[in-house]
């Protein structure tokens, strides 16, 4: 009987050989090779962090910019009391700063002081009127389901 035979075409024999063969080649590697490319994967992996950090603290600043109410906590010292379109792209604008009134004029090229006012005007807040969306989508409501 042949030694040579029995071996090549015995199972175990050759699922062992394959074995052999495919872990050869990161045990037969240049160690400083698979040392730099561990390193330029760590590299990759703290570049890829740094750059998802600093979107997400760029994402959540313009969030911050975007949402009303939250530029600043605390009282407010200068005040729009009111404003008014007297043209397309000229407004009329009532500020308050401490106890004075100024009257400022808003054009695209600038702003402009126009009076201060002597006696302040007294500009009562415009509070929404409860309920008043519920009405309007009650009276569309009542529309549809008429038709």
């Amino acid at each position: 009987m042949d030694l040579r035979r029995s071996r090549s075409r015995h199972p175990v024999v050759l699922a062992l050989g394959v074995l052999i063969a495919l872990a050869a080649p990161p045990l037969l590697a240049d160690p400083a090779a698979a040392s730099a490319q561990a390193a330029s994967g760590y590299l990759a992996q703290l570049v890829g962090g740094l750059v998802l950090v600093i979107l997400t603290i760029l994402v959540l600043a313009w969030i911050l910019r975007r949402l009303p109410g939250m530029t600043g906590q605390g009282q407010q010292i200068i005040e729009i009391l009111a404003v008014r379109a007297v043209g397309t792209r000229e407004r009329l604008m009532l500020v308050q700063v401490g106890e004075e009134q100024i009257l400022v004029g808003l054009t695209p090229t600038g702003m402009r002081h126009l009076h201060t006012l002597r006696t302040p005007v007294v500009v009562a807040p415009v509070e929404p009127k409860a309920g008043e969306f519920a009405n309007l989508l009650q009276r569309a409501r009542s529309q549809w389901a008429g038709k």
